[in-house]
């Protein structure tokens, strides 16, 4: 608002009151005024003693004159816009107004609108009530025209069809002309010009035609020399783009996005459109370069075709079953009555445990891992991890066996069991695992053309869920106690040890050798309880009668999360050893988790129906996929494999994200690519911020420079995560002294400290720790609750008010 109309608004305001006050005492000698007033003045006076004061301060404060005021007060007309105001009315007033040569009808709002100051400041003052109607009428029109002054000057040269076409979009109601005012300019730009136009950009054989639009926003009614010249600079902005664009492409044919994403790309920011169109080129060259690859190397067309084993039918015998019924016997005992077989297993402790039994029954036979190799001479049954069997694919076995086939759904390690499910040149294949993976043995079988002969296996000794929970004083000797990480299970071993029980722990951190002293320890009744992380449900024979369950939840790596069905089932099914028990039970240390245990072990299996099986590429395909694109990093060449390569729609090749991290780290294109393979593929425990590692980064360095890596000084006085960090090392160096024993020589040596460490871990194991008084506390108080769902709180765990699930939910 100008400063002169503020000027001359305050001094009518200020004219009004004091008519007003000048009234008011003249008729009223009682009437005192009040000291302050509000800008609305009339509002202080509502409500005032007599009535008729608050009705003239209205009258008063709409422009009206003195006699004006006593007349309407005297004798006020109901139908009147006054009279409907001091009858406190609020339905709708409507005004005709001469909008710059154009009638319309306004809705004003309410008639107690006419109160507020933009609209009563602007009545001029009234000696009658029907000189107030004028004078309203005058005032909105006022309001309006200075709301949309901008359509004044615009309107004297436009026709009445255009300024009809203007107003086509102006509301009714008075109180959103201000929405209307915000983007006249805009509507006045519309009606008087063809904003819309189309840009033409040709370059040969590519075209675009660009639907173009002059934006709001202008600011002023645009003059036709404007219109024109905003077109011509667009144009000319387009133009310079799509010739920049040209420029990027080079020799890659643009056509070949197809006219939608060539528009898509086009409108993109310069920066991001170079990016694009380079990454368009590369990836052209790139399926062309593969094309002539795919057409001159089988490699890369065929999986699993091209072994040897398609040249024969294979026979798959499924053993299907639940844990503890039998099925890694019946494929041991098919074994040793054959010449020749191979036993495959997804961990070094359960082919060891597997060896150990197979040279018990007489028939010698050889260990081969990552880490370690025992060749009995003239054994012709070996026991190996499922990575190693790569070395044998190319033998003819009697009889192949592959344990635990359910990991080829494992996205970290699937590759290995489908490669030897595959691969393996044998008539008499056999696999064990839970029932859940039929439907994907069977898809894989047909792939092969191979033949599937299902025989499922039933439990040997019975297993249930208890009624009722336990605490950790009420478990008896042989128990098991299973938490999902290694801080829970030291500390539950703590807890267990204070109650006078001894306790041995397994653990993933742990190296074969200890986990299996642990569960001796405990088989043997060396020890009371074992606690253990769900380690437990692959590849140690423990024979505990009762398997507890400190929680259902565990993290994956990525959250926490309720145990899946088949995870309680296998875990679970520890309970019971056959040959050690009669039956087996399970429970666990608070009703909510018994009550979701016992509902997860009863619930039926959900199927695993894999419609793709992972695989991995091979050095060969790398180092050939290097060559042709000139490709020094082998992230790059993988990911390049990943991209071009589908060997047919059953198969895909995957790159698991913890292994693309660690290839990041020792990606130096200095060094041969079949070296970084062999890093790549060598296994790093303890994550990748570990001292294997640090270590293993440092070794592929002085192997690079062809230099001898020395052993590691060895720390014995250290404390228990100090050993593993060293162990895992250890267990590093040996793992690359099997691949490159030139450059890895401490073999021997290598093994004994390892040795040495196993046993040091051990000690440490086996070592009471000091109870805290909070230790005390946790095994003598009952157990919290969470203080929002009222669940049972973990007895190891702090001192936390709301359960881990409610604590994700508020989160």
């Amino acid at each position: 608002m100008r400063k002169a109309e503020t000027k001359h608004r305050q001094a009518v305001r200020l004219e009004r009151l004091q008519r007003f006050l000048t009234w008011a005492a003249e008729r009223h000698p009682d009437f005192a005024p009040k000291k302050n007033h509000q800008e609305q003045w009339f509002s202080t006076y509502l409500g005032h003693q007599p009535p008729e004061i608050g009705r003239a301060a209205r009258l008063f404060w709409l422009g009206l004159e003195a006699p004006a005021v006593e007349t309407v007060l005297a004798t006020p007309e109901p139908t009147t816009l006054l009279g409907r105001l001091l009858n406190r009315d609020v339905n709708a007033f409507s005004c005709t107004v001469d909008l710059f040569g154009v009638q319309v009808m306004f809705d004003c709002g309410s008639v107690q609108t006419l109160l507020e100051a933009d609209l009563a400041l602007r009545i001029p003052d009234s000696d009658s009530a029907a000189a107030f109607e004028r004078h309203v009428s005058d005032a909105v029109e006022g309001l309006a025209r200075d709301r949309l002054r901008v359509l004044e000057r615009p309107f004297a040269a436009m026709s009445d069809e255009q300024k009809a076409r203007s107003l086509e979009r102006l509301p009714e109601r008075l109180s959103r002309l201000d929405d209307f005012a915000a983007r006249a300019v805009d509507t006045l730009n519309e009606v008087l010009h063809d904003l819309r136009y189309v840009v033409e950009l040709r370059h040969g054989e590519v075209a675009l035609d660009m639907q173009r639009r002059i934006p709001g926003g202008q600011g002023h009614v645009l003059g036709a020399d404007e219109v024109a010249a905003i077109k011509r600079e667009d144009r000319q902005a387009l133009q310079a783009k799509f010739e920049m664009m040209i420029e990027e492409a080079g020799d890659f044919d643009l056509q070949l996005l197809g006219e939608k994403r060539l528009t898509e790309v086009f409108m993109m920011e310069p920066k991001k459109l170079r990016r694009t169109i380079r990454f368009a080129r590369e990836d052209h060259r790139e399926k062309m370069a593969f094309a002539v690859l795919l057409e001159n190397n089988p490699r890369f067309v065929h999986y699993h075709k091209l072994y040897a084993a398609r040249r024969i039918t294979r026979t798959w015998t499924a053993l299907l079953g639940p844990t503890n019924s039998g099925k890694t016997h019946q494929a041991i005992e098919a074994m040793t009555a054959v010449k020749h077989a191979i036993y495959l297993s997804p961990l070094r402790l359960m082919a060891l445990e597997n060896q150990e039994r197979i040279e018990s029954m007489g028939v010698p036979c050889s260990l081969v891992t990552g880490e370690e190799e025992i060749i009995r001479e003239g054994a012709t049954h070996y026991c190996c991890t499922v990575e190693e069997f790569a070395r044998f694919r190319h033998e003819s076995w009697d009889v192949v066996v592959i344990d635990e086939v359910q990991m080829m759904a494992d996205s970290q390690r699937g590759w290995a069991w489908v490669d030897a499910l595959v691969s393996a040149y044998t008539e008499d294949l056999i696999m064990t695992g839970p029932e859940l993976i039929q439907p994907s043995l069977k898809t894989l079988c047909d792939l092969c053309e191979d033949e599937l002969v299902v025989k499922r296996t039933k439990r040997l000794s019975p297993v249930d869920v208890a009624r009722r929970s336990t605490t950790l004083k009420q478990l008896d000797p042989g128990s098991m106690l299973v938490a999902f990480s290694r801080k829970t299970v030291l500390e539950l071993k703590a807890l267990l040890e204070m109650t006078g029980k001894t306790v041995s722990v397994v653990y993933g951190a742990l190296s074969p050798e200890v986990r299996r002293e642990q569960a001796r320890r405990f088989r043997e009744g060396e020890a009371d309880i074992m606690v253990a992380t769900d380690a437990v449900g692959m590849g140690l024979n423990m024979p505990a009668h009762t398997l507890c369950f400190y929680t259902d939840e565990k993290f994956d790596g990525i959250q926490s999360r309720q145990l899946k069905v088949q995870e309680v089932k296998q875990i679970g099914g520890r309970a019971g050893r056959f040959g050690h028990h009669d039956s087996g039970v399970i429970t666990a240390l608070d009703a909510q988790t018994l009550q979701s245990i016992k509902r997860l072990f009863h619930s039926a299996d959900l199927p695993v129906d894999l419609s793709q099986f992972q695989v991995r590429p091979s050095i060969e395909h790398l180092q050939a996929i290097a060559e042709l694109m000139n490709e020094p990093s082998l992230l790059r060449a993988w990911l390049t494999f990943n991209r071009n390569i589908n060997y047919g729609a059953e198969f895909i090749s995957v790159l698991p994200d913890e292994l693309a991290e660690w290839i990041k780290l020792i990606d130096d294109p200095t060094i041969d690519l079949p070296l970084r393979w062999i890093f790549a593929c060598t296994p790093i425990r303890g994550g990748l911020d570990s001292p294997a590692s640090h270590h293993a980064q440092q070794w592929l360095k002085k192997v690079a420079q062809d230099k001898e890596v020395p052993l590691p000084r060895l720390l014995i006085d250290a404390d228990l995560a100090s050993l593993e960090s060293s162990l895992h090392v250890i267990e590093t160096y040996l793992h690359l002294a099997r691949t490159l024993p030139a450059h890895f020589p401490a073999l021997e040596k290598a093994e004994e400290h390892r040795s040495l460490l196993n046993g040091a871990i051990t000690r440490e194991l086996s070592r009471q720790r000091k109870p805290r008084s909070s230790d005390r506390r946790k095994l003598s108080g009952g157990s919290r609750q969470c203080q929002k769902c009222g669940r049972a709180m973990p007895v190891a765990g702090k001192q936390f008010r709301l359960c881990q699930s409610c604590f994700n939910e508020r989160r």
